[in-house]
């Protein structure tokens, strides 16, 4: 990990001083350590950190080092990141430890500031993986307690007056670097999810990001290091989101008679917000916590571009898709104020929708159709589909029956069902393709069967499998146009229960988010814990009740939403068998 300049190039390192150092000991030391550095004898020790990287101690690194000491804030800040006691070593692979001598209150502030550090190098030496991101979040925590108390900073103003330093620090310099002081800790934290974004490994950004979030409690740093991570990714975003909306929107004419073009330049800009806005917003909102301000506003950012895209097909005489947009974009776009602009947007193209489905392809007819049979031949209404509330009618097809099986569909309507086989026709609707193919397929088996009759008109047994032939087609037109009429109504069904548990999934799903981190940091916990390491067992506890609560909360949901997912999960199997059912009789 990156290892910054108040740690790697600290002056009380460079010089193998203690933070306690007055100023005639930093002098002894510079001078000290230049005789060593002239005789090749200025090598590393436990002292020096080595963890931390090697240490330059030329001439310039140490007139550099005495500068930093000579001036208060830069004085503060070294002393801040360095160590007061002295650390021995283990005899293993493990970092120095300190000698425990706690004699005065004073030896206590130092040894708790040192405690303290030892926490963040050895998080610095952990990295950015699943072990180490928790080893952070302790660690930084840990840190805001040393500095938000006041002994440590008793100390450093002790060692200043001590110390005879000229000038000494102010307490306006002391304040300065206490409210900085966290972070200045955790800046290896920020640089190395800034680089994971850079280099595309969103799951460490997000790993950190979750930290900084938990961190939230412990100043304002922490949620402004949260936007600097994702800055470039928001701002990349934003600029897709205006570079699309440039293209097409400007080009929309906003006349009438342009539906045509306009149509195909709502088309266009539609078809580019599928293949870049949503894949490009799934991406930035997998880098930050649920609720996260950045993905917030990228969310309402992409449902303000969409409905933009759906205003643009009110000029293409689009109503419906303008529509569905604008119901995509308010989900998108919930718990922000775009979502007022877009309800809005929603609310004025309702009506002119509603009329474009109920009236839009109608053509007017002169008077009503026969529905007469004489025997089981005849005319007669099949199948229901898109019922319009306000005006109770719906779409119907005309068939022409043989035995009352549908044989030929002739035109479909609009009607409202009067009870009693009466029907009010409201107008005339286009043959759908479904439709055109079963009049093909009509039309190509009577044809065959009449060229069968005429060739077999001496044969009687011939005349016998035609007719059975043309029974059985019959009943599989019937077949067909009864598996169209109960997908219809079971999609009907699904779109409801859709409706119906969308709150639902959407908070199981962030009852998910919440507790996959939790669960992450209770195991690495408990990990340490098993591994004999000291852990803050109020904070486990804590988030162990925390977890507790989140789990009975989704296993509630899960168990008041069972009937309905179960009817759903039914209905979607009952579809797709519909389906296989409807395509294999169309072959």
């Amino acid at each position: 990990m990156f290892v910054p300049d108040h740690l790697k190039t600290n002056a009380y390192r460079v010089l193998r001083l203690s933070a306690n150092a007055s100023i005639s000991d930093v002098h002894t030391a510079a001078a000290s350590m230049r005789r060593a550095a002239m005789l090749g004898v200025a090598g590393a020790t436990e002292e020096d950190a080595p963890e931390l990287g090697d240490v330059s101690r030329t001439e310039a690194d140490i007139r550099t080092a005495l500068g930093h000491l000579q001036n208060p804030v830069q004085r503060l800040s070294a002393r801040l990141f360095w160590f007061h006691l002295p650390r021995k070593s283990s005899g293993t692979n493990e970092p120095p430890r300190f000698t425990e001598v706690v004699k005065s209150e004073t030896d206590r502030a130092a040894w708790d500031h040192d405690q303290a550090l030892l926490r963040l190098l050895a998080a610095l030496r952990a990295g950015v993986g699943d072990a180490g991101v928790p080893l952070w979040s302790e660690a930084l925590r840990a840190w805001h307690q040393i500095v938000s108390g006041d002994d440590y900073w008793t100390l450093t103003l002790a060692l200043e007056a001590k110390g005879s330093f000229e000038p000494a620090a102010l307490p306006s310099e002391v304040d300065a670097l206490r409210d900085d002081a966290v972070r200045l800790a955790a800046a290896p934290l920020v640089i190395a999810a800034r680089d994971a974004l850079a280099h595309g490994d969103p799951l460490t950004v997000h790993r950190i990001t979750v930290v900084l979030e938990k961190l939230a409690d412990t100043g304002p740093w922490a949620l402004l290091a949260q936007q600097d991570i994702v800055a470039p990714a928001v701002e990349h975003f934003r600029a897709l989101c205006d570079a699309v909306r440039d293209e097409f929107g400007s080009k929309i004419i906003r006349e009438p008679g342009a539906a045509m073009d306009n149509k195909s330049l709502s088309d266009a800009a539609l078809k580019r917000f599928r293949s870049e806005i949503e894949p490009a917003l799934q991406a930035l909102v997998q880098l930050v916590p649920s609720g996260n301000e950045a993905a917030q506003k990228s969310r309402e950012g992409a449902a303000l571009c969409l409905s933009g895209i759906a205003a643009d097909y009110t000029w293409a005489d689009d109503f419906v898709t303008s529509e569905k947009l604008h119901e995509e974009a308010l989900r998108l776009a919930q718990e922000t104020l775009g979502a007022l602009r877009i309800q809005h947007g929603l609310s004025q193209i309702r009506e002119s929708a509603r009329k474009q489905r109920v009236f839009g392809s109608l053509k007017p007819i002169s008077s009503a159709p026969s529905l007469s049979t004489i025997n089981g031949f005849g005319f007669a209404l099949y199948g229901k589909s898109d019922y319009d509330e306000e005006t109770r009618s719906y779409a119907t097809t005309y068939y022409f029956v043989g035995l009352f099986i549908p044989v030929f569909p002739i035109a479909r309507y609009r009607v409202v069902d009067q009870g009693g086989r009466r029907y009010s026709f409201l107008g005339k609707l286009p043959l759908r393709n479904a439709d055109r193919w079963h009049l093909g397929i009509a039309a190509a088996a009577i044809a065959v069967l009449l060229v069968c009759g005429i060739s077999s008109s001496q044969n009687s047994a011939s005349s016998y499998v035609s007719s059975s032939a043309s029974t059985a087609y019959s009943s599989q037109v019937s077949q067909i146009s009864d598996l169209k009429a109960r997908i219809d109504s079971g999609r009907s069904r699904i779109t409801m229960l859709e409706t119906k548990l969308k709150p639902a999934i959407d908070e199981l799903t962030t009852l998910k988010n919440q507790m996959e981190p939790l669960a992450v940091d209770i195991k690495a916990l408990n990990d340490q814990h098993k591994a004999g390491m000291s852990i803050d067992v109020d904070g486990y506890n804590s988030k162990v009740d925390t977890y507790n609560s989140l789990l009975s909360r989704q296993r509630a949901l899960t168990a008041a939403n069972s009937t309905d997912y179960q009817t759903y999960e039914d209905l979607l199997k009952q579809d797709s068998a519909l389906v296989a059912q409807y395509n294999a009789l169309q072959r």
